[in-house]
């Protein structure tokens, strides 16, 4: 099945999930390299688990979840996510994860995060996105502070896992912190309609 692609960067794309997703993602949720960084850990996921949440995705509910894709071949290489899609308050929160893990370290996670950045502000119309990261998480909290986001709060000793507790950092990005930073592709794309 061709894969709907809906905003293409320099080495990434964000495009949307297939049916034909099911067995790497299932693979990459039942990773505990990849999932020590997410909420699912330490839970095993069944493939039957999986492939309701697939469902739901693709019928479509209050998240937008994107597959990351590789360019020029658009192989999938991991998800992101606007969670709790919130149109009167005008915000989102982010998650993100590379389950590819050949493709860790070489920025393509904070490019597919600047264009989801770029829907949720240009096309959604959103006033800030916000994630979670924990504290031993140095890598993503590094590209968070690159793409611009602020931390703006601490959950403190609010995650056990391994062996100690853990801090949960809350960190944000308002829409015209993202415009001063970054150039929007979309204005670009639709330059008829984002005249200045």
């Amino acid at each position: 099945m061709m894969r709907p692609v809906i905003i293409k960067g320099k080495r990434v794309a964000l495009g949307l999930l297939i049916e034909e997703d099911l067995e790497r993602l299932w693979k990459w949720v039942n990773d505990k390299e990849v999932t020590q960084f997410l909420a699912m850990f330490p839970r095993v996921i069944s493939k039957e688990e999986e492939q309701k949440w697939l469902q739901r995705v693709l019928q479509g509910d209050s998240n937008i979840i994107f597959a990351i894709l590789l360019l020029p071949n658009l192989e999938h290489i991991g998800n992101l996510g606007l969670h709790k899609i919130d149109l009167i308050n005008r915000n989102a929160e982010l998650g993100i994860f590379i389950g590819e893990k050949k493709y860790w370290g070489q920025g393509l996670g904070e490019e597919a995060i600047i264009l989801a950045l770029d829907y949720a502000f240009n096309v959604l119309n959103l006033k800030k996105v916000w994630l979670r990261v924990y504290e031993f998480n140095k890598r993503a909290i590094r590209c968070y502070e690159k793409v611009g986001f602020k931390l703006v709060g601490r959950l403190r000793q609010h995650l056990f896992r391994g062996g100690r507790w853990w801090d949960v950092l809350i960190m944000d990005i308002l829409d015209e912190e993202f415009r001063r930073k970054h150039k929007s592709i979309i204005a670009q794309m639709c330059k008829d309609v984002f005249k200045s």
